[in-house]
């Protein structure tokens, strides 16, 4: 998990920033349908009352997406990381006390803002700061190898806290957890971008090199395909335990399953480190193939074996397919103003990512059966490959170097 070509603080830092986005998804990210399980269980809520919470969280947080890049380009990186990682600790404690509906509601919506500012992109772009354009793609494959853990880490520890303290007590470890970790590494990694500028003759340039890259039709494609990835993502990790628990009465395999996703994440992201030299573009292409074969392994009969098979390839094409996305814009558009173009993609991806939760638990409601849940992140993981395709085969006149 190292950097071969950048020195031993850089390397330091970029480990920090690994293990402190472990700590961020694991507490922020992965608790939240266990968390909304026991909710559901103890408060009587319906789940779509719940995930609508998260999904007008991540909703509202588009808007802070591209504030929170230009903060980062001018410096802040210090600022948005640290501070968001203290702010979400205290939601966390807030979440704790919920009665109602309404304050729920209000604190959801916070820890999704929040999510914005502690989730992969921030962290990318402090090292692409720190890194300029050497190493980004191992940089980025070593924040991910760390944070590929979290669901390993975190879905059984805080099923044992939900069964020890309950879901209050689980959610003031999650904050105490948070602080005492997520904080300082992010403090530490980001040590060396806390004073820096932008120069100015980088954003003289912004406009001109920008503009080019809005009228490319792989620009739009690549889009489309990572705003279908964001979906499901979002609707896998938050509706996996829930759907593999309706096919099956057996927790143990349920857990044992989600917590291989967590290493097959990291296998995928070794192998990037192995074969340095693969394209991006058949990475994507590989990666986009293996989540339909994924999602198809629920028509299986419940088993531990197809519970176990699902998860590791999902695992692996998701550790693989963020990278990609990471790269997306450096390998498949220009290597110039990296976090104004990965923002603007990010917006309609935050939006797709946001919707998804709450649409998939709609349908599945609606449905009565967590076949109609299957069927849509089916739908959604053949459209990736698809489009990813389109993408790539696409001719860019625009690929500015």
């Amino acid at each position: 998990m190292s950097l071969t070509n950048s020195a031993p603080k850089q390397k330091g830092g970029i480990t920090a920033l690994g293990i402190g986005q472990l700590v961020s998804w694991g507490t922020l990210y992965y608790s939240f349908p266990l968390i909304a399980e026991a909710m559901v269980n103890d408060l009587g809520w319906s789940r779509a009352d719940l995930y609508g919470a998260a999904t007008l969280g991540l909703l509202i947080s588009t808007l802070a997406v591209c504030p929170i890049g230009a903060l980062i380009d001018h410096g802040k990186g210090r600022f948005i990381l640290v501070g968001a990682t203290l702010a979400a600790s205290l939601a966390l404690i807030a979440w704790s006390f919920v009665e109602t509906l309404v304050t729920f509601y209000c604190i959801v919506i916070t820890v999704g803002i929040l999510q914005a500012a502690v989730s992969y992109e921030p962290a990318f772009a402090v090292a692409v700061q720190q890194l300029k354009t050497q190493s980004s793609r191992s940089a980025i494959t070593t924040i991910t190898l760390w944070a590929g853990f979290a669901s390993t880490v975190f879905v059984p520890l805080l099923h044992l806290m939900i069964d020890e303290l309950g879901w209050r007590g689980a959610l003031f470890g999650l904050a105490v957890i948070n602080t005492a970790i997520a904080g300082p590494l992010y403090l530490w990694a980001t040590r060396a971008t806390s004073a820096a500028k932008q120069p100015i003759n980088e954003a003289s340039e912004h406009k001109e090199n920008v503009k080019p890259i809005l009228y490319s039709l792989r620009f739009y494609l690549l889009t489309a395909s990572f705003c279908v990835y964001m979906a499901l993502f979002s609707g896998f990790t938050y509706h996996i335990y829930p759907l593999l628990s309706a096919l099956t009465t057996d927790t143990q395999t349920v857990l044992f399953a989600i917590a291989l996703i967590g290493p097959a994440q990291v296998g995928g992201r070794v192998l990037l480190l192995l074969f340095e030299d693969v394209s991006i573009k058949h990475l994507g292409l590989l990666a986009g193939v293996s989540f339909p074969l994924a999602i198809l392994m629920l028509k299986a009969p419940p088993s531990v074996f197809t519970f176990a098979s699902l998860c590791v390839l999902y695992g692996a094409a998701n550790g693989i397919f963020t990278i990609v996305r990471g790269m997306a814009v450096p390998e498949l558009l220009t290597q110039h103003n990296y976090g104004t173009i990965n923002g603007i993609m990010l917006i309609p991806m935050s939006l797709a990512r946001a919707a998804a939760p709450w649409a998939i638990a709609a349908y599945w409601t609606y449905s009565g059966a967590p076949s109609g849940a299957l069927n849509v992140l089916l739908a959604l993981a053949i459209l990736i490959p698809v489009l990813f395709g389109l993408a790539i085969c696409t001719k860019h006149s625009h690929h500015t170097r």
